[in-house]
């Protein structure tokens, strides 16, 4: 994301029509090949910003923005190929924002492959139609300098491309959130001699890294709570709790025998061996209990680490400090929730407790 990149201005007003209707905005994410057959992945394409909605029970709803300054596509086919994207992201729908007006025809037309064509001025009378004052900076998000400034952050750490990697680009669009949680995980814990929590912008990584956390646990979330009876025993919870995270009972035993074969072939082992637990399984059940205990505030924890993970590398806003500690005040469960993250994933990826 270039100071220059021509776009920029487009994408920034996306940005702020994405925090004035309460979605989640997240910042070019790139789209990778289905097939993951090489050592590095293939990229496609990449979504300008990317709005996530949380509809309802942990159900996220996700909008496309494409931002088009100048295009030798026509405003049609510009429609057409967004919602192919739109298709291949399993995204619900997309905005197209082009340099100048599309035909009125086009426009129509374009609606019925959920496609809304805009150029700039339509697009901030719409904004206005839904916050008078929706394209001001806010809120530590609500400015795109910013997000250079944690891009930066991530730069300069070079141990936490894949952190970065799966974080912005696999999460968003994670159709399989256990899996993504988990790669999560392994990727800061592969790397946790480089964490130093003296350093603002460690700080600020970690942050982001748990902000993206929480939509994958707004969506696991709703499939705790289908698991879990009031009326069954810790144990049984556990259990099916357990196959769940590790993708299955097919994967868990997959896992398990070759963990029982590696153990075997050690000298003096007797071929048995003790559950293959996930990290800080102790502490994991105790978050899923809080996860299922409040549903509607899992979403919004991912809001509030991404300010907090801005706040850590740009001057402080006393205005933006404000609404950000009035959230807190009215909501003790972010509090509550945001702990008990950063305490399961500083224990599970045994990170400095610092």
């Amino acid at each position: 994301m270039g100071k220059f990149d021509k776009d920029r201005h487009q994408k920034q007003l996306a940005l702020r029509y994405c925090l004035a209707q309460g979605y989640l905005p997240c910042l070019e994410v790139v789209v990778n090949t289905a097939s993951d057959l090489t050592t590095k992945p293939e990229v496609l394409t990449d979504i300008d910003v990317l709005g996530i909605e949380n509809v309802a029970d942990g159900t996220l709803r996700r909008i496309i923005f494409d931002c088009k300054s100048s295009d030798r596509l026509g405003a049609i086919s510009r429609a057409f190929w967004a919602s192919g994207l739109m298709t291949y992201t399993g995204a619900d729908g997309a905005f197209v924002i082009l340099g100048k007006p599309a035909v009125f025809n086009h426009r129509i037309s374009a609606l019925k492959v959920n496609v809304d064509l805009h150029d700039e001025k339509s697009f901030e009378e719409l904004g206005r139609s839904r916050a008078q004052d929706f394209n001001t900076d806010h809120c530590y998000q609500a400015s795109i300098d910013r997000w250079d400034v944690v891009y930066g952050a991530f730069t300069k750490a070079n141990w936490s491309e894949e952190v970065f990697s799966l974080c912005r680009d696999v999460a968003p669009l994670s159709s399989k959130p256990e899996q993504s949680f988990r790669k999560i995980l392994v990727a800061i814990r592969k790397n946790r001699g480089n964490v130093d929590p003296e350093k603002s912008d460690h700080i600020c990584i970690f942050f982001d890294m748990i902000s993206y956390m929480f939509i994958l646990w707004s969506r696991m979330g709703r499939d705790f709570r289908r698991i879990y009876s009031p009326s069954m025993k810790r144990e049984t919870f556990e259990d099916a709790l357990r196959l769940y995270v590790w993708g299955g009972h097919e994967s868990f035993a997959i896992r398990q025998a070759l963990l029982e074969t590696t153990l075997r072939a050690g000298a003096g082992n007797d071929g048995t061996t003790d559950l293959q637990e996930f990290p800080a399984w102790n502490r994991f059940v105790s978050f899923a209990g809080l996860i299922i205990s409040s549903p509607a505030d899992i979403f919004e924890c991912a809001e509030i680490c991404r300010e907090l993970s801005i706040r850590q590398v740009v001057p402080n806003n006393a205005d933006f400090d404000a609404k950000l500690k009035s959230r807190f005040k009215d909501n003790n469960r972010l509090a509550q929730f945001i702990t008990a993250a950063t305490s399961y994933v500083t224990d599970a990826c045994r990170l400095p407790t610092d």
